[in-house]
């Protein structure tokens, strides 16, 4: 909230004044950095989903692994 030709908001403390160009610039870097975030939030719930898949292929394995180590001490 400014006050009327002061340059100060309701607190007393002072505001750059902000061309139309720099507004309008602010406003599209504000877009691409939202772009970029949501972005970077998608590529890591993907990973997040592929080590969850690891996972379970690495506990299958591991399974595997010691049935064969049991059938092999049958021998």
């Amino acid at each position: 909230m400014s006050l009327a030709g002061t340059g100060q908001d309701a607190w007393g403390s002072s505001q750059p004044e902000l061309s139309p160009q720099d507004t309008v610039a602010a406003a599209i870097e504000k877009e691409r950095i939202i772009k970029d975030i949501l972005s970077l939030r998608d590529g890591l719930r993907g990973l997040m989903v592929r080590v969850t898949e690891v996972e379970s292929e690495n506990d299958r394995l591991k399974k595997d692994n010691e049935m064969l180590a049991v059938y092999i001490d049958n021998l």
